[in-house]
C-alpha cells in the first residue's frame, strides 16, 4: 500500500507541475499579447469619426457603374464590360509576366533551399559550425521584408522583372530551407545508420536513403510556395519589380478605383488557377488522388 500512495502522491505532484507550467505559458502568452496589442495602439488608434463607412464609401467607389442593357457592347459604350476591363490584353500579358516570375523564383528559391536544407540537417551535416552559419544565413534571409528587399534590387538592377524574381527567389530559399531541414530530420534514421554501416557516402545516402522518403514533402510545400509567390509577384510590382503590379500601382495612383478592383479580380483569379492546379498536383503525389 505504500508503494501506491507514493506512486499516487509522485503523479499528482507531476500533474500539478504540469499544470503549473502550463497555466504559466498561459499568463505569459496573454501579457505578451496585452503588450503587442497596446504597443501597436491597436485598440486606442484614433481613426477618426465613422471608419465603417468611410469604408463602405470606398468600396462603392471601386463598384464599376455596368449597365445590364450594354453589358456585352463593344470598349467605347459606357457601361459594358469591356469599358470596365479597357486594358484587358495589356493586363493578361502582364498577368502572366507575373505568373512567370513566380514560377521562375518558386524554382531556384526551391532548389537553393534544397541544397541548404542538406547543409544544416543535423542527420545529415555532422560539422556543427556548418549548420550553425546555413542556419543562421536562413534565418538572417527570412528577416528582410519582400518590399524592402525589392526596393533595393529595383535600384540596383532597375524597373523590371528581374528584380522581383530575385527578390521572391531569395526569399523563398530562406523560407523552404528551414522547411526542408526539418523534414530532412524527420526520415527514418534506420536507411541511414545502415547505409553508413555499408561506407555509403553522404551523397550517395541523400539520393537513395533522404530524397525518396520526402520528395513528396518537398514538392508540396514548394507548391504552397508558389500559390504564395503569386501574390507576391503582383504586390511586388507596386515597387516597379514586374508583373500586374505595375498596372495596380497605376490605378491607385490615378485613383481609377473601378479599375482597381477589375485588376484584383484578374489576380485572384490566377491565384485561384495555380491554387487548383497545385492542389491536383500535391494530392496526385501524395496518392490522395488515386483514393478519390
Amino acid at each position: 500500500m505504500t508503494a501506491v500512495a507514493d506512486f499516487e502522491a509522485l503523479r499528482r505532484r507531476i500533474l500539478r507541475r504540469k499544470r503549473l507550467e502550463t497555466l504559466a505559458g498561459l499568463l505569459i502568452f496573454s501579457v505578451l499579447l496585452l503588450v503587442s496589442f497596446q504597443r501597436s495602439q491597436f485598440f486606442s488608434s484614433d481613426i477618426g469619426g465613422d471608419p465603417l463607412g468611410r469604408i463602405g464609401d470606398f468600396l462603392t467607389r471601386m463598384v464599376p457603374d455596368l449597365k445590364g442593357d450594354v453589358l456585352l457592347e463593344s470598349r467605347t459604350t459606357t457601361g459594358s464590360l469591356y469599358w470596365w476591363f479597357y486594358d484587358l490584353p495589356v493586363w493578361l500579358k502582364l498577368g502572366w509576366q507575373t505568373v512567370e516570375m513566380a514560377i521562375i523564383a518558386t524554382v531556384v528559391g526551391a532548389v537553393g533551399g534544397l541544397l541548404a536544407s542538406f547543409l544544416c540537417a543535423r542527420n545529415l551535416m555532422p560539422i556543427a559550425a556548418v549548420r550553425f552559419t546555413v542556419r543562421r544565413t536562413l534565418e538572417a534571409i527570412r528577416t528582410l521584408p519582400d518590399l524592402v528587399l525589392a526596393l533595393v534590387l529595383v535600384a540596383a538592377f532597375g524597373v523590371g522583372p528581374l528584380a522581383g524574381v530575385i527578390t521572391l527567389a531569395i526569399s523563398t530559399m530562406g523560407g523552404l530551407g528551414k522547411l526542408f531541414s526539418e523534414i530532412n530530420e524527420e526520415v527514418d534514421p534506420r536507411q541511414l545508420e545502415a547505409m553508413e554501416a555499408s561506407g555509403t557516402g553522404l551523397i550517395r545516402k541523400i539520393r537513395y536513403g533522404v530524397i525518396p522518403q520526402v520528395l513528396p514533402n518537398y514538392a508540396s510545400y514548394a507548391l504552397i510556395r508558389l500559390e504564395g509567390n503569386l501574390a507576391g509577384a503582383a504586390a511586388l510590382g507596386i515597387v516597379g519589380a514586374g508583373g500586374i503590379g505595375i498596372e495596380l500601382q497605376r490605378a491607385i495612383t490615378y485613383t481609377e478605383f473601378d479599375t482597381y478592383l477589375a485588376i484584383l479580380l484578374l489576380i485572384v483569379g490566377m491565384i485561384f488557377l495555380i491554387d487548383m492546379a497545385s492542389e491536383a498536383i500535391r494530392h496526385r503525389l501524395m496518392g490522395l488522388g488515386e483514393a478519390r
